[in-house]
């Protein structure tokens, strides 16, 4: 009951730190101010998710204590690497840092979750396979770590999409943890769902607030951190490819687009509008369409991911096809739409 109430209590708290954001951002100079890259028309508040930062770090912080035990070192290592990509991010909304700063401080927050919790030494594959990885999986754990905290940081574009795909994703990996007795990923993961769904109110299409890099840096470092954790440890229990599979429509994305862009020698880290979400709108799609586009596919995964991991009840075959046919969704969206585009031109013409 206890942990319900912290839970509601969140999203709650959440709700009224992003409602106060919207009043103070624009005061202190945290505004969106529209340019050719963007997706949006109006200047709007940024920098919303520090709110879900502050509330879900303190409320996981306090939720475990209340347990009984003390903060496991992998949580304290953790909120130390989260906190210090976060603050680096915050800077970065207030004043456009350079890459290299944003990446030197991803580098040393997973460092620091590094040494709280050491890497990934071992996968689980599709079937019960175990793939062993020893010292390779310590440089995989720390692309794991900066990919993903960059990917959700890319994928931060359009109302909704970032702060939805995190409800569902910590729900996910929530409903999952309790199901393998994974108490701590259960409350941690619960208390973030929650606060983020207190932000998503006001970042739904659409947004009165975006959540700007301290959010979306802290939300990437957050899922791929727990991924971490949970692969060993005190919070073992999620297995560690269901945590990709949850977050595969932002994986998926970026993947995509990086390969794209460095095949037409661009450079990877410069902001642009290639990413698919991104071409869908450029195409004419709303952000309230693209984003229940992306959320619909999430969701069709995490209940995949419930299915096979939770509950068994599906094959591994079914389930690879459960998570793979569903992004190439996405590819023939983007086709159509731009196909329409085209010819819309044309008439035009």
């Amino acid at each position: 009951m206890t942990l319900l109430f912290v839970v509601i209590g969140a999203g709650l708290l959440c709700w009224l730190a992003t409602w106060a954001m919207r009043l103070w951002a624009p005061r202190m100079g945290l505004v969106d101010v529209p340019n050719e890259r963007s997706s949006h028309v109006r200047p709007t508040p940024r920098g919303g998710g520090l709110s879900f930062v502050v509330v879900a770090s303190a409320l996981t912080a306090w939720a475990l204590l209340r347990s009984g035990r003390s903060l496991p070192t992998e949580y304290c290592a953790f909120v130390i690497g989260a906190l210090v990509v976060a603050g680096v991010s915050l800077a970065d909304d207030f004043r456009r840092l350079p890459f290299y700063v944003r990446l030197g401080a991803q580098g040393v927050g997973s460092l620091i979750l590094l040494v709280g919790t050491g890497w990934i030494r071992e996968m689980e594959l599709l079937g019960g396979y175990i793939l062993h990885l020893e010292w390779w999986g310590l440089p995989l754990t720390l692309i794991w770590l900066v990919g993903l905290t960059n990917a959700y940081n890319f994928m931060d574009g359009i109302d909704g999409l970032a702060s939805g795909q995190g409800v569902i994703a910590a729900g996910t990996v929530a409903w999952l943890a309790a199901l393998r007795g994974a108490d701590a990923v259960t409350w941690a993961m619960l208390i973030l769902a929650s606060s983020v769904f207190g932000f998503l109110l006001h970042n739904w299409p659409p947004a009165k607030v975006f959540m700007g890099d301290v959010g979306s840096s802290f939300l990437g470092f957050s899922f791929a951190g727990w991924a971490v954790i949970t692969s060993e440890g005190q919070s073992a229990g999620v297995p560690f490819l269901a945590w990709p599979v949850v977050l595969a429509p932002f994986i998926f994305d970026t993947a995509l687009t990086l390969i794209f862009r460095t095949i037409r020698k661009k450079r990877w880290h410069e902001a642009h509008r290639d990413h698919f979400y991104q071409r869908l709108v450029r195409s004419g799609w709303s952000h309230l369409k693209v984003t229940c586009l992306y959320l619909g596919i999430a969701a069709s995964q995490g209940l995949a991911t419930i299915a096979y991991y939770g509950y068994r009840l599906i094959s591994p075959g079914l389930y690879a096809a459960l998570i793979i046919m569903p992004l190439f969704g996405i590819c023939i969206a983007v086709h159509l739409a731009e196909i329409g585009k085209a010819r819309e031109r044309e008439r035009g013409t």
